[in-house]
């Protein structure tokens, strides 16, 4: 494997956090996955169109007037990333725009090698040509003249399949057996399916508090010291036993915190599971009392 290659093949996680960095610091997490697989994805997308261009020919691939970057196999991610960011609704600029950071993360990796300058500037130069020819091929495939047409087709019908998973992920949500809050970062619902909604508010159907104007307004009542403990530690999870009180008596949780999995540090928050281990509780209890 070309020494280029192997380093960034080495270093994947590396990329996507500089990448994913730079994004946030752009603001470009708006628009992205809050999700780190899917910055891998894409880095590896990228990484693959270098390594494949290496296995071709090591020097920099110069760019030619005559040059047919639709077809163009080094370029294959670009034609591929136009037409899916086509349909999510990504502007052309705004591609553009976070493809320059993509770019600047590569080169970040290169420059902080302590291989000789020379070999340094001939790998930034060759990766420079390879992400011109992806941006190329992008704006090729975007300017199109059927794409126009295409995209606002291929648009409605990924919104009908964005508003059916929605609903699809809606419907699993609200149908958990067991409570489950949603906290923003000020520790208000952000949101909570029916199990949790007949838990603090009582006989909730299922999605109305999604479709309420309750959201991010309604504060969380319960496990201020242990919350406000998690806040202060360096844990992704905390669990813990509590008992509240119910209409037919005390009930016995056990309970976990989690932080959101947003890499892209655009859903900031905290997930509480309830889970009801009253019937157990009650058990052991008389056990322990000989009853």
């Amino acid at each position: 494997m070309h020494p280029l290659a192997l380093l960034l093949k080495e270093h994947e996680g590396w990329l996507v956090r500089r990448v994913r960095d730079y994004a946030v610091e752009r603001e470009y997490n708006r628009y992205t996955s809050p999700l780190e697989e899917a910055w891998r994805v894409s880095v590896a997308g990228l990484t693959d169109s270098i390594c494949a261009a290496l296995e071709l020919s090591s020097d920099p691939w110069e760019l030619g007037p005559d040059d047919d970057f639709m077809h163009d196999p080094v370029a294959a991610f670009g034609v591929q990333e136009a037409q899916k960011h086509r349909t999510r609704g990504i502007t052309l600029e705004m591609f553009l725009g976070l493809m320059k950071y993509y770019r600047q993360g590569y080169l970040d990796l290169v420059a902080a090698q302590q291989d000789e300058p020379t070999l340094l500037r001939q790998y930034a130069r060759f990766i420079e040509r390879i992400f011109d020819r992806i941006e190329i091929a992008f704006c090729a495939e975007w300017s199109r003249s059927d794409a126009m047409t295409s995209a606002i087709r291929d648009l409605q019908e990924a919104n009908r399949r964005i508003t059916n998973e929605k609903n699809q992920f809606l419907t699993i949500f609200e149908s958990l057996p067991i409570p489950v809050f949603l906290l923003n970062d000020r520790l208000r619902i952000n949101q909570m399916n029916q199990a949790a909604s007949k838990l603090l508010l009582s006989n909730e159907r299922a999605g109305s508090y999604y479709y309420s104007r309750r959201k991010t307004d309604t504060p969380f009542p319960w496990f201020g010291h242990e919350v406000g403990e998690f806040l202060a530690a360096d844990e992704e999870e905390r669990n813990f036993f509590a008992t509240l009180a119910a209409g037919n008596g005390e009930h016995r949780y056990r309970v976990s915190l989690r932080w959101m999995q947003d890499v892209s540090r655009k859903f900031t928050g905290m997930i509480v599971i309830m889970n009801d281990i009253t019937e157990q509780w009650r058990l052991e209890q008389k056990q322990e009392t000989g009853g």
